[in-house]
């Protein structure tokens, strides 16, 4: 009789931890996306930069404290700012980035991020804007508040 309680104990954990893992499958944390972001700046990773950040779109909403050169075109523009020698590149990774909390709703996302001035220690904040396209978060703009 107790072996047979044991046996009924076993084959519901199995189907409950089953049941859990046929929740189909879940999304990358858009904060994920972020923090790859400064790493890619860092390496001038224009590959990981052209997949994960909607060019057009986040050049044509880049806030006037972040100014990149509309001569050259928005997209190519802000892709040379953010690697290479670019000025986005140098000014993001000169300041303490800390990544902070996530908002989601449907295929949007909201993502905290703060750049701290390591010389006068003060912190300038934003939050980045993500659509979620097939199987990744694409920044589609670096400040809205």
């Amino acid at each position: 009789m107790l072996a047979r309680f044991s046996n009924i104990l076993l084959v519901s954990a199995l189907a409950v931890t089953l049941a859990g893992g046929c929740s189909g499958p879940t999304r990358p944390d858009p904060r994920d996306t972020v923090k790859e972001l400064f790493a890619a700046i860092n390496k001038s990773d224009s590959l990981y930069l052209t997949t994960n950040i909607d060019l057009e779109r986040a050049a044509a909403s880049i806030p006037d404290d972040l100014t990149i050169d509309p001569a050259a075109g928005g997209a190519s523009s802000l892709l040379g700012a953010l690697t290479g020698e670019g000025h986005l590149r140098k000014r993001w990774l000169g300041d303490q980035i800390v990544v902070g909390d996530s908002q989601e709703a449907a295929d949007t996302a909201f993502v905290e991020v703060s750049f701290i001035d390591r010389v006068t220690r003060v912190q300038y904040y934003n939050k980045m804007r993500l659509e979620y396209r097939v199987d990744h978060w694409a920044i589609t703009s670096f400040k809205t508040l």
